[in-house]
């Protein structure tokens, strides 16, 4: 396991996570507070709830809750970011909208203005942004597999996001991927054309499943929690493909923020392949009294180009966590 000493930001100091009331950013917040770190948490409105959890597991003090209702203005952003040493940028449109106006714009804008704030902050060392497996690829029709990289992109939802003939069932999937590779892409151009004092890197989560830190949480957390509720809205609109465990992605940004190693580098956060049968049987095995867990589960879903992952991040958390086993 790594030694704190070799941090990249040292323990004590304080790092800013967006979205920080959210499924993976209060994951995200957890963990960084267990690691010794302050942690200035954004929120669009005011959540004392989220509050409360850290207080009360890490005492008064430890956990800064800040207001900012958008994210797409340097000037707003400013303030927010002073004294800081490290930021992980998690927030970002997951209403599934279909509007690809209304989403990737913003999504891109936000991005681009955390990097412009930060990059006027001397004090900051590290940015890494929470993206998607999303941005590289999803599951196409066809033979053969494809190994994601740190050059693979999804041009293809890029595309069908603003062609009006994308079937309507899919088109808000279709557009949250495309915001999230428009988004990610432009941040790394960006890093590239502005070289900031900053080493930025991204993370590129699958389906993410486990702990829900506080029934208030929302965002994608509640996807699985809808399983139980009987709504099937998930099944029909995800191909089962990877999973990945919140607390396994939080480690991931964690290396992705404090590993010295890890420079302008694209993690990958896909433990193993799933199918919805698979994650129903678990349900029904943690919740067996259940009355409404959902019944009508797609049939394992064939001839899909397979995708494939690097070891790279199996090695990162073994490294640098101590992880052992089957993890991501």
């Amino acid at each position: 396991m790594a030694s704190k000493d070799s941090y990249a930001i040292k323990t004590g100091e304080r790092i800013l996570v967006t979205g920080a009331n959210g499924f993976i950013g209060s994951n995200i917040v957890d963990l960084l507070l267990s690691l010794g770190y302050i942690v200035r948490g954004t929120v669009r409105s005011e959540r004392p709830w989220i509050n409360e959890v850290f207080e009360t597991k890490y005492g008064a003090g430890k956990f800064e809750p800040v207001t900012v209702p958008t994210l797409d203005d340097e000037k707003t952003l400013a303030p927010v970011l002073n004294g800081i040493s490290g930021v992980v940028h998690v927030a970002s449109d997951v209403t599934f909208g279909s509007d690809p106006h209304k989403v990737i714009p913003y999504v891109v804008a936000a991005t681009e203005a955390i990097l412009g704030a930060a990059s006027k902050v001397p004090s900051i060392k590290r940015v890494v942004l929470t993206s998607s497996s999303t941005a590289a690829t999803i599951p196409q029709p066809g033979e053969g597999s494809i190994t994601l990289s740190q050059d693979t992109w999804n041009d293809a939802s890029i595309k069908a996001a603003w062609d009006d003939n994308t079937p309507t069932e899919i088109r808000g999937f279709i557009v949250y991927a495309a915001s999230k590779a428009e988004g990610e892409r432009a941040a790394f151009n960006w890093v590239k054309k502005n070289k900031p004092g900053f080493v930025f890197n991204s993370v590129l989560p699958d389906y993410t499943i486990g702990e829900v830190l506080h029934p208030n949480i929302g965002s994608t957390g509640i996807l699985t929690a809808q399983l139980l509720e009987g709504n099937e809205a998930v099944m029909n609109l995800i191909v089962s493909q990877y999973f990945v465990d919140a607390k396994d992605l939080a480690r991931l940004h964690a290396i992705a923020l404090l590993s010295p190693s890890v420079k302008s580098e694209r993690l990958f956060g896909l433990a193993a392949p799933y199918s919805w049968q698979e994650l129903v049987d678990s349900l029904r095995e943690l919740r067996p009294d259940s009355k409404t867990l959902v019944a009508n589960v797609p049939a394992k879903r064939e001839g899909f180009v397979q995708i494939l992952t690097t070891e790279r991040s199996r090695e990162l958390l073994e490294e640098f966590l101590g992880k052992r086993g089957g993890q991501v």
